[in-house]
């Protein structure tokens, strides 16, 4: 009978298979990555079905023949690295998504477009100055002045040096009147006060200019970063006010994922922990870490907020997409792990069927009670209760109990 049911559905594989090998061998040569996954899927899809028209055979044959032992799937229990991940939903971000907006009001001129990459420092808008460039030049102009009269000032207190010098030599020999002496000499002090006056103006004249071209600048709106010009909010010639957003920029090469996780999480999950990243919209699934976990819990939720760098060599990865998020909360280099529904419950606790007393390929069914972990994307591990070496029944017949005779068949 056993035979009968391997051969039914080997000629199942076949006829599934039939005129395919040859399609298969193209996909692989193509190194289609699309292509090859695709069909993976397919193939995976004809094993499935297989795997079921296998069981629905199998419980025929106990039913026609009771006394038949049962066929069922095995796997020998082994040690397995195993990853235990906590799934959360994560929202896609990046820390350079501003608003633009001018600090000075006027009319708008932009200077780029929506879409258009920019970089940092580069001019992307000017608004209507209202006359500050008129008054910078202006400011500009008085500056000369100040200085041209500073430069005569100068000029009359190195005259008015020479001539006091020259009174206090005489004065010293007693040649020459008091009078003369002290003249020249109040002349020379006014004439350094002159100097340091015009000196001030001159200061002031340029800290006129400095105001003034600071005033300007704000009148020139350039990119704070390198990024793309995500949204062009307010359109060319419209009056602006301080304040007012002009354009939406944003930087896509730093992006990240940006998940809130549960608070009874947080001595599992560190910096540098290994991280999944799913983006169902794009069909990609990327490998990263955690790059940073907050410094506090949210009292609102009681989660904290970790952070994923997402690599994106071809730019599809935008800002505010949804994405998976998958964080390693617990690695074992010696699990013994086997798929979620070779996992059984009865009033005593959760037990999986093993097979004892092997004999080539026939054995005895035996119930044994077992402690698991928690399941991630249909894998559990059994944490007691197996050891290594034990023969795991994998599938079997849904009326299968202890004490059942049983033929193997090893899973694949």
């Amino acid at each position: 009978m056993k035979k009968l049911l391997i051969f039914s559905i080997a000629l199942l594989t076949i006829g599934c298979q039939k005129n395919k090998d040859q399609s298969i061998d193209e996909i692989i040569e193509s190194n289609d990555v699309d292509a090859l996954r695709q069909k993976q899927s397919r193939l995976q899809e004809q094993a499935d079905s297989l795997q079921s028209l296998s069981v629905r055979l199998s419980e025929r044959i106990a039913d026609i023949n009771p006394d038949a032992p049962k066929l069922v799937k095995y796997k020998v229990a082994k040690d397995s690295l195993y990853y235990h991940y906590v799934n959360l939903q994560a929202n896609i971000e990046t820390d350079q998504d501003v608003q633009v907006t001018p600090e000075f009001g006027g009319v708008l001129s932009l200077l780029v477009k929506e879409g258009e990459y920019v970089k940092k420092g580069q001019l992307i808008a000017r608004i209507s100055d209202g006359g500050l460039a008129d008054q910078v030049n202006q400011a500009k102009i008085q500056v000369d002045q100040a200085r041209a009269q500073l430069q005569q000032a100068e000029i009359q207190r190195d005259l008015a040096k020479i001539t006091f010098e020259k009174q206090q030599s005489l004065w010293n020999k007693n040649i020459g009147s008091e009078i003369q002496y002290l003249q020249a000499k109040t002349n020379y002090e006014t004439a350094q006060k002159q100097v340091s006056a015009a000196r001030q103006q001159v200061s002031a004249a340029q800290r006129g200019v400095s105001g003034s071209e600071s005033q300007l600048a704000k009148t020139r709106l350039k990119a704070p970063f390198s990024g793309r010009v995500e949204q062009v909010i307010t359109q060319n010639g419209q009056a602006v006010g301080p304040g007012t957003p002009i354009l939406r920029l944003v930087n896509p090469s730093n992006i990240k994922a940006v998940a809130n996780v549960p608070e009874n999480y947080l001595p599992k999950i560190k910096e540098g922990t290994k991280a999944i990243i799913s983006l169902p919209a794009l069909g990609k699934t990327i490998d990263s870490q955690v790059s940073l976990i907050s410094a506090s819990i949210n009292p609102a939720n009681r989660t904290f907020r970790v952070e994923v760098p997402v690599p994106d060599r071809d730019g599809m990865v935008k800002p505010n997409l949804n994405a998976e998020l998958r964080l390693n909360d617990y690695t074992s280099s010696n699990a013994i792990i086997v798929q979620e529904n070779v996992i059984h419950e009865d009033g005593d606790g959760t037990f999986v069927y093993v097979a004892e007393n092997v004999q080539n390929d026939t054995a005895t069914a035996r119930k044994v009670h077992v402690e698991v972990g928690t399941p991630t994307n249909g894998i559990i591990e059994i944490r007691d209760g197996i050891r290594t070496g034990q023969v795991i029944i994998t599938e079997a017949p849904s009326k299968l109990k202890e004490g059942d005779k049983i033929e193997l068949i090893k899973a694949n």
